[in-house]
């Protein structure tokens, strides 16, 4: 009697774990007809000319973040897997991609009042447009990628290695986005 009820309670307990990841799957939650995925160059379409703030008077700008950005998207669609890169004649969905603003902004100052850490955003306007009918299924006018940097210290790095991440983190998001639909 004993051992039957160890028995069953072990057999419970493999079927309570084994069912925890019953409902997970890598599979894209993206309409079946989409196969294809077209990207286009990001546009650079920050005004530099703007004034920001009275302690900063004007926007900053890493120059070829753009190319950075459409590269990343590029890559990150690769790496997913779930839409292949194509030409734009072959694409069943377009990505249109704007970079809207690139800022530093001060997280950490030390005693003397001197910033010890930056955090480092993208900010993109972006549209997945189905090509055929184009049809927009999803928009974003401010989808932020993001990292943040130390200036000193055994953390340190630099803006461009910052930079870099930020871009990164944007593709992810962006591809992540189109994938899932949410």
């Amino acid at each position: 009697m004993v051992k039957r009820f160890w028995f069953f309670l072990g057999l419970l307990l493999c079927l309570t774990v084994g069912s925890g990841c019953a409902g997970y799957t890598q599979k894209s939650l993206l309409s079946e007809e989409f196969k294809n995925v077209s990207i286009s160059p990001v546009v650079n379409a920050i005004n530099l000319s703007g004034e920001v703030t009275d302690k900063s008077p004007f926007r900053i700008y890493r120059p070829g973040t753009e190319s950075d950005l459409t590269n990343a998207i590029v890559n990150r669609f690769i790496f997913d897997g779930n839409l292949k890169v194509s030409v734009p004649e072959k694409a069943d969905l377009t990505v249109e991609a704007k970079l809207v603003d690139y800022r530093r902004d001060a997280l950490r100052y030390s005693d003397s009042n001197d910033v010890q850490e930056y955090r480092l955003s993208v900010v993109l306007d972006v549209s997945v447009v189905e090509t055929r009918t184009h049809k927009i299924l999803w928009h974003d006018g401010s989808l932020v990628g993001e990292s943040s940097f130390f200036l000193a210290g055994a953390h340190a790095i630099s803006e461009d290695a910052a930079s870099q991440k930020a871009v990164e983190d944007a593709a992810r998001r962006l591809v992540d986005k189109t994938i899932e639909i949410w």
